[in-house]
């Protein structure tokens, strides 16, 4: 007998483990966050979380009235915007590059892939590391260049040469995601399609940009959306190689929540923030997703 001709009961019961597993996982400690949001307690505090005095919309006021809260939001908003941008472009021309069979394709895809498999933080110290004063950055490439005036770029201490170390280090290790969704998705388009607009005389430009990118526009709303996603909880990157500064120029909403949280100890504040970002998350996806589907 399957599990769909099955009692309700019996259903139930089979379902109930799955159940149990997510509601403490992911329901409990989401409620308890959102009332976390709503008391004024601290870790330091002499009482516990549940005994906490409430504190209402105080904390949720306070957030939209931080400067450094707002500053960190727009900056992680405007690092998504550049890293899935050219991510995409360069994830689209490899992808549309490798469509071609010629010899060493599958070595050069496994290159490609590589550093998908890195963690994070991996390759957070590699960038790091590559961008000190004598790194291979400063002391090779850009030393045959400029000569030796390179050894006196501190990437670190200026907010601009700072944050793009860390759109560089992004776009190394997730534009390998955006060339396998777009090259999955352009190789399975059907070749009878391309062969019928070349034997009507259609140039590769317009079988690119009229047949191959409307064909897979729903897998490019996909990815861009998922990584978009993605480098907005951008984490381990300004952690390892900036920490945040110099100052605060190159600190994320993430490592900022990180912050309160754990290095101020201040539990209901972070859970108010983290709230407004998930809210302002939502609000987006949802909003690109339906205009997505209503353009399919």
């Amino acid at each position: 007998m399957s599990i769909e001709r099955a009692p309700k009961s019996i259903q139930y019961l089979a379902s109930l483990p799955l159940t149990i597993l997510l509601n403490g996982i992911l329901i409990i400690p989401f409620i308890i966050m959102i009332y976390l949001a709503f008391i004024k307690w601290s870790p330091l505090s002499n009482v516990n979380w549940w005994q906490a005095p409430l504190a209402g919309i105080s904390n949720f006021q306070e957030a939209l009235e931080d400067q450094r809260f707002i500053a960190s939001l727009g900056r992680t908003a405007l690092f998504a915007a550049i890293v899935v941008s050219i991510e995409f472009m360069l994830g689209l021309f490899l992808a549309y590059a490798m469509l071609r069979e010629f010899p060493g394709k599958r070595i050069i895809t496994a290159l490609f892939i590589y550093p998908l498999m890195l963690p994070p933080v991996v390759v957070a110290t590699i960038f790091y590391l590559f961008f000190q004063p004598y790194g291979p950055v400063n002391n090779i490439f850009l030393r045959l260049l400029i000569g030796d005036k390179a050894l006196s770029i501190y990437w670190y201490l200026d907010p601009n040469l700072a944050f793009l170390t860390i759109i560089l280090a992004d776009i190394w290790q997730w534009t390998p995601f955006m060339f396998l969704i777009l090259y999955s998705g352009l190789s399975a388009i059907p070749k009878r399609i391309i062969e019928a607009a070349e034997i009507l005389g259609a140039s590769s430009w317009t079988i690119f940009w009229r047949i191959r990118i409307p064909l897979i526009k729903p897998i490019i709303v996909v990815a861009i959306a998922l990584r978009a996603l993605e480098a907005f909880k951008v984490f381990d990157y300004p952690y390892v190689m900036t920490g945040g500064g110099p100052g605060t120029f190159t600190e994320t909403v993430s490592l900022y929540i990180y912050r309160l949280s754990i290095q101020y100890s201040d539990i209901s504040y972070a859970a108010a923030v983290s709230l407004i970002v998930l809210a302002l998350i939502a609000t987006a996806a949802y909003t690109f997703l339906r205009y997505a589907i209503r353009e399919r």
